[in-house]
This record gives structure tokens, sequence and C-alpha cells, in this order.
């Protein structure tokens, strides 16, 4: 497991920790904290019995295996791949964030259903979230901007992101949270309290999670002075952005956004939970809990990572593990089938966006430690 993941139970706990790259979850109720305590103080023998007693469960067989993959970036040095979505067509949309030389420069790779390179839309910011409206246009957003493109890449409106600039303040909780970390680092308060706001003023710029309806654009964002996150919400014309959604507690720089029919979708993966909210940011419906050996619950310190609703309202959930996993799930949340099971997969605590063909026999997992998309079919 890695050690940054561990942090955010001690955080959730109303401890202190902060890694400079890892983002932890806030101040969890009595429950929450209970549950992910468990979840991360598993040993190697607790989480190998966990493996097994899946094993043995039917409900664990994957409807899916694994047909192919999709090579993005340098498999050997990953990183550049952010992100992904599909557009009306199946083809897929890769954010690449590359670093500017002659083969890496930053924009949206276009690949067909295949996996073929169709061709490059070149960006001057660094993508890491990206959706599609139904008219075509191309929402991007990185460097703590958001564009709307046309189908050939052309810029045709940006924004700031809202926090983009927003002055960081050390509330008391934080401050709190700085002295334990001094004490248990040994270096002196004010070291790691300028440090500390060093990573909050440099996390402002990330956008997390992008989700696009009829009427509306969605972003979601890190707050600018503690570890939660927040969705705004613009018009297409990326006008108008109003805070609808805060306090979001996520793991290890992960919040993603869905929507659908006008409604948000958001795995609150600190909290076990997918919520439907309107678009105000009203709670409409909620489902999930923690469990590591049941298909239905949600496993890992802090699952489900990403979503994708399809066009019937079924929700596919995943997981980043272990186990690395897709689950499908009915619109009011209930357990429909594992879609797969990703073998050879650490377990990381990452983004893991997952999408399905317009026909519905495709699903695709996003791979960032090996820079590539896995691909998924019925078993014959």
């Amino acid at each position: 497991m890695r050690s940054d993941t561990m942090w955010v139970v001690v955080f959730a706990a109303g401890a202190a920790a902060y890694l400079s790259h890892a983002v932890n979850s806030q101040a969890a109720s009595s429950e929450e904290v209970s549950n992910a305590t468990v979840m991360m103080s598993s040993d190697e023998t607790e989480q190998s019995a966990a493996a097994t007693a899946r094993e043995s469960d039917k409900a664990w067989a994957p409807s899916c295996s694994e047909v192919g993959l999709i090579q993005v970036g340098d498999s050997q040095r990953p990183g550049a791949l952010k992100n992904f979505c599909l557009d009306a067509t199946g083809n897929l949309l890769t954010c690449f964030a590359g670093e500017g030389g002659p083969n890496t420069r930053p924009g949206i790779r276009v690949y067909s259903p295949k996996g073929a390179l169709l061709r490059t839309l070149p960006l001057e910011i660094k993508p890491e979230a990206i959706g599609v409206a139904n008219d075509g246009s191309i929402f991007v957003a990185g460097d703590g901007r958001v564009l709307k493109l046309d189908a050939v890449g052309k810029v045709l409106a940006s924004a700031e992101s809202p926090v983009a600039k927003m002055t960081v303040t050390i509330n008391p909780e934080t401050e709190e949270m700085v002295k334990q970390m001094a004490s248990q680092s040994k270096r002196p308060f004010e070291e790691e309290l300028a440090l500390m706001k060093t990573n909050l003023e440099r996390r402002r710029a990330d956008v997390t999670g992008l989700a696009v309806t009829e009427q509306d654009v969605f972003v979601a964002v890190p707050a600018p002075s503690d570890f939660s996150y927040r969705v705004y919400r613009f018009s297409q014309a990326l006008e108008e952005p109003k805070l609808v959604v805060e306090k979001l507690r996520g793991c290890c720089g992960q919040m993603d956004i869905q929507a659908h029919e006008g409604k948000l979708w958001i795995p609150h993966n600190a909290r076990h939970t997918v919520e439907s909210l309107d678009r105000e940011g009203k709670e409409l419906s909620k489902f999930g809990k923690a469990g590591r050996v049941k298909a239905a619950d949600f496993g890992g310190c802090c699952e489900p990572k990403n979503l994708r609703v399809l066009p019937n309202g079924d929700i596919l959930a995943a997981e980043s593990g272990p186990p690395t996993c897709i689950k499908r799930f009915s619109p009011s949340g209930k357990f429909q089938q594992v879609v797969a099971v990703v073998k050879d997969a650490k377990g990381d605590c990452v983004r893991v966006t997952v999408e399905m063909s317009p026909d519905g026999r495709r699903y695709y997992l996003l791979d960032t430690t090996r820079d590539a998309i896995r691909v998924f079919a019925a078993k014959s």
C-alpha cells in the first residue's frame, strides 16, 4: 500500500498529514473514520484473505476480459497521459500533458477505437480533464484554465479556473495540522507552514474533473485553503461561474465528476459513495459503502475513483484498487455485475477513467502507470 494513501486515514481522523504529492480528505465523521481506518490498517495477510474471498465469490467473475491496449505515451516513462473521453463516434480523445519536446507537446491525441492515432489537437495548456458536448464541442481543462474547442481544435472560449488566483488562507484547522506535521518531521513550524502554503497555492491550478450537459459545464477543482474539493458551474460559453458544491473529500488528488440528463454525478471517493445532485448542488440520491470482499461494496481507502453514466442511466464505477476493476450499477445503485478486473495492476491510488463504446461492446480503462488505455470486451 502506498505511504501517501496511508496519510489519508490519519488526516481523516483529525491528525496531521500532508505529503507534497498526496491529497487528503477533510475531517470525517466517526463512522467514516472507522471505515477508513479498518480499510487502511489491513496488513498483507488481511488483504490476501480478502482476495481469496473474492476469488470464491461468483459475483466477482467479470463479464469481460482484456482484449487490447492503446498506448498513448511512453510506457517506460509514464506521466503524460492524464485522462480521456469518447466522442459520439467512439473515438478516444486523450489528454496528453507532455513537456513540450518535439514528440511530447501537450494536446488532445485522438485515437480510433482500434488504437490508431487519427490526429492531434495542440494546446497551450497541459490538459487533465475533458468532455464532449452533444454538438461536438470539446471542453478541456488544465493549468488553471478551461477551454471550449470546436471539433478541429479551434479555441471558441476560454476561462480561468475560479480558484486559480484565490488567496490561500491558513485556517485554524490547517494550522493545527501543520503543528503536528512539524512535530513529526522535526522541522521548524514556520518552515512547515511555508511548505504547506506553497503546496496549497500550487494545487489551485488543478482541474480534477469536467462534465458537460445540454446547458452547463461543471468543473471540479481543489479548494484554495484546505484539501477538500469544489464544483463550479459555467455556462457553455464558459461564463457566469457559480459555486454549487464544496467540502468534497477526495484522496490522492482525485475528484471526478460526471453528468447525465442535467444531473451531476460524483464518485465521493473518501466517503465510498456515488452521489447524484441537481445543477444547483442539491443532493438527490446516493449509494455505496466501504468493503473489500463483497462485489457491491467499494474497496481500498477511497473508492470509486471514477464514474461514467451510460445512455440508459446505468453507472460504471471504476476502482483503482486493489483490485483495479470496473463495476456496473443501476441508476438507483443496485449492483449488477463486475465488468472487468485488471489482474496485473498494482492497485495504486490513481485516476482510472472509464468509458463504454457507443455500441456497448467495449470498455476502456485508463492506466496512468503505463500511459495507456486498457480495452475490455465480453468473453466469448
